[in-house]
């Protein structure tokens, strides 16, 4: 049998019994090998000591050396059935077993193993066979387990008997499992041993100074040492909540987690104990669970602003935005910052689409803390996404607010009180790229009006526009972010070119295109493109993985997938590193070192349909018809409810009604398509 003792740890890793309770304090391992239970100590965090018995330390199954009493458990595996007397060896495994310890013995089950053949092939050594229970065995050497552990009735409990199969397999041809794989072909029984009342008693532990030392050492950061101090406490007291609880931060993923539910068996209601398994929850992305813990500890410490931050984090990450908003705005009393608590409000109810509800709480945020940048830009969002351009670019100017003070003064520069452009003649403007890809291909087109009005124009912008931008209309010079050496007359946020030139939805600069594609690169993917039929359509599903709102503007891929069946329709793939192997879908991806070269390939495409990403805005500014594909929680560049952008005049809204409902707005995109493809056609025949 190969490597029995590491093997049960794919099994036993599920069950925190055994590191919670059986396999605690000081232990023997009887018949250890190569393979010791001691090789395994790490994963056994309120194990203190193990201590290996094989053949050169005597006879294991009289262990004549070892004292009543002496262990905290009996670990064995794979040795009984090698004894000349396994009654007389089980009793004195009991023996040396401390009154309340456990004793955790595998053995090799005679039809997963011997499968019917005496002597045994595989093992020469085996003395008897084993099985749990049997009216009649085909083995003359078999022990029924049942009746064994009968005779030891007064002794122990039985607390597990199980025969391990689920790893073997009953349709193979008859040959040793347990040379290969996971199969253990064996039988494991779990006993505790009974406290007798004339046991001696141990000297008590000073468990209140152990702790104490433990908080203190954990406090310092000497974490091996608070370790020994956790263990002592509980190898002393086994229901010691708080040492459970902050053993338990000593231990990563499911020690953790086995550590926190079995303080939470001796005491359901501790509050750090409820609090620490809900945020181990949320940390393993186990959301749901997460909530659920949440609200336990919540209806234990209703108060305790961990556990309702925490909570409303965690309906934030579920999509249960309202949730969090009620909650959140129930126990305003109970936080410090009442500021940044009505800005978070107003961050959850953005996130909700609720943009009215938004602005009150910022607004009351402002109200309370007039230099609380996060809730100034956040309120500039949410006036931009109601038109209100002039308040929305005030408010939208504090992204610099801190960080480099000479930035904000920018608003206005660039046109007077009643909307005049002012002449910029012999300057130079940089414009700095201060948010992602798309923002900086959307507000590029400033640009235009600067070098009309007299100013020479250098943008500094990601290296992934570089190339691209080189030939935007208005743009004089390309500088890679953190390489700009001189910062010309002024330099200005891109965003804060809305407030600069007083722009409104109405009087915005929207002529397209003001990007193109580099002749030479659009005219090779054109002969790429060419011998598609129908219909070409570029498509784009998802946004950069960085964006904080990524996981609501990017559709599941397997959405997407029946439009690739739709009649007249080529698929061109628009995803940067999403490639996706589908029938339907021409996928060159792998090609685009950069925007320049998806640029090129959009000029050379009948539509493009895109979620809310820098394709989305590259298509407009390059002024090819794009279907942006539009989440619930719009962003603010889209407004509410139109069905058009006042940035790009080639752009179609399609819009979510709820949350995460792709299925709906992807149905009308394909009957739009049908309809597309079907006037096409009915425009080539005439």
């Amino acid at each position: 049998m190969a490597n029995e003792t590491s093997k049960q740890m794919f099994r036993r890793s599920s069950d925190r019994r055994y590191f919670t309770r059986w396999l605690v304090g000081d232990g023997i391992d009887v018949g250890c090998g190569p393979d010791p239970l001691s090789n395994l100590s790490d994963f056994f965090p309120l194990m203190r000591s193990v201590r290996g018995w094989d053949l050169p330390d005597g006879d294991a199954m009289l262990m004549e050396t070892v004292a009543d009493g002496s262990f905290d458990f009996v670990h064995s595996s794979h040795c009984l059935e090698h004894l000349v007397d396994p009654v007389t060896a089980l009793r004195n495994w009991i023996r040396i077993c401390k009154p309340g310890g456990h004793l955790v013995i595998t053995i090799p089950d005679e039809d997963l193993y011997e499968q019917g053949v005496w002597p045994s092939t595989f093992n020469e050594d085996h003395k008897w066979t084993f099985t749990i229970l049997k009216k009649e065995s085909w083995s003359p050497r078999s022990i029924n387990l049942v009746e064994l552990l009968a005779m030891f009735a007064d002794d122990v409990e039985i607390l597990k008997l199980e025969k391990l199969d689920s790893t073997f397999d009953y349709n193979r041809p008859r040959y040793d499992q347990t040379l290969y794989g996971l199969a253990e072909s064996a039988i494991e029984f779990v006993l505790y041993k009974r406290p007798r009342s004339s046991t001696v008693a141990a000297p008590a532990l000073d468990t209140n100074a152990h702790f104490a030392r433990a908080l203190e050492l954990h406090e310092a950061g000497r974490l091996e040492e608070a370790l020994e101090n956790y263990k002592a406490v509980l190898a002393s007291e086994p229901g010691h909540v708080p040492a459970l609880n902050n053993l338990s931060l000593l231990f990563p993923g499911e020690i953790r987690e086995s550590l926190l539910r079995r303080a939470l068996e001796f005491k359901a209601d501790d509050p750090d104990a409820l609090l620490n398994l809900a945020a181990h929850l949320g940390s393993t992305h186990r959301l749901a669970e997460a909530r659920d813990a949440y609200l336990n500890a919540l209806a234990v410490s209703p108060n305790d602003r961990r556990v309702i931050a925490g909570l409303c984090e965690t309906y934030e990450g579920l999509g249960e935005l309202d949730s969090a908003i009620a909650l959140l705005e129930s126990r305003l009393a109970h936080f410090d910052d009442p500021a940044g608590t009505y800005c978070q409000l107003g961050k959850y109810c953005e996130s909700a689409n609720r943009t009215d509800d938004a602005l009150r709480y910022l607004e009351r945020a402002i109200s309370i803390n007039p230099e609380h940048a996060e809730a100034h830009i956040l309120a500039g969002r949410q006036h931009l996404k109601k038109g209100r351009y002039d308040r929305g670019a005030t408010e939208l100017s504090w992204i610099w607010h801190g960080r480099a003070p000479e930035f904000c003064q920018q608003v206005g520069l660039f046109a007077d009180e009643d909307g005049r452009l002012i002449r910029q003649d012999g300057r130079t403007i940089v414009l700095s790229a201060d948010s992602g890809l798309g923002d900086t291909l959307q507000f590029v087109r400033y640009a235009q009006l600067l070098r009309a009005l007299g100013a020479s124009v250098v943008l500094e912008c990601q290296n992934e526009l570089v190339r691209l931008l080189h030939n935007a209309e208005g743009v004089d010079k390309v500088v890679p972010l953190g390489q700009l050496t001189d910062t010309g007359d002024v330099r200005v946020p891109l965003h804060n070119l809305i407030g600069a030139f007083r722009s409104t939805p109405d009087n915005l600069p929207n002529a397209v295109p003001y990007l193109h594609a580099d002749a030479e690169e659009a005219d090779a993917w054109r002969k790429r493109v060419e011998p598609l039929p129908g219909l070409r359509v570029g498509l784009c599903w998802a946004g950069s993985p960085q964006h904080w709102r990524n996981r609501s503007r990017s559709i599941p891929v397997e959405q997407i997938l029946p439009l690739l069946d739709l009649p007249g329709i080529s698929f061109v793939s628009l995803q940067k590193d999403g490639a996706l192997a589908a029938p339907g879908l021409h996928d060159w991806s792998a090609d685009f070192t950069d925007m320049a070269a998806t640029a090129a390939l959009i000029q050379n495409l009948d539509l493009v349909i895109s979620v809310d990403s820098a394709v989305a805005h590259l298509a407009g500014a390059l002024g090819r018809p794009v279907w942006l594909l539009n989440r619930f929680d719009s962003c603010w560049r889209w407004m509410e409810e139109r069905p058009d952008s006042p940035w790009y005049p080639t752009l179609t809204q399609f819009r979510q009604q709820s949350p995460e409902d792709w299925a709906t707005v992807l149905a009308v995109v394909a009957t739009t398509l049908v309809t597309l493809v079907n006037q096409r056609e009915a425009a080539a025949v005439g």
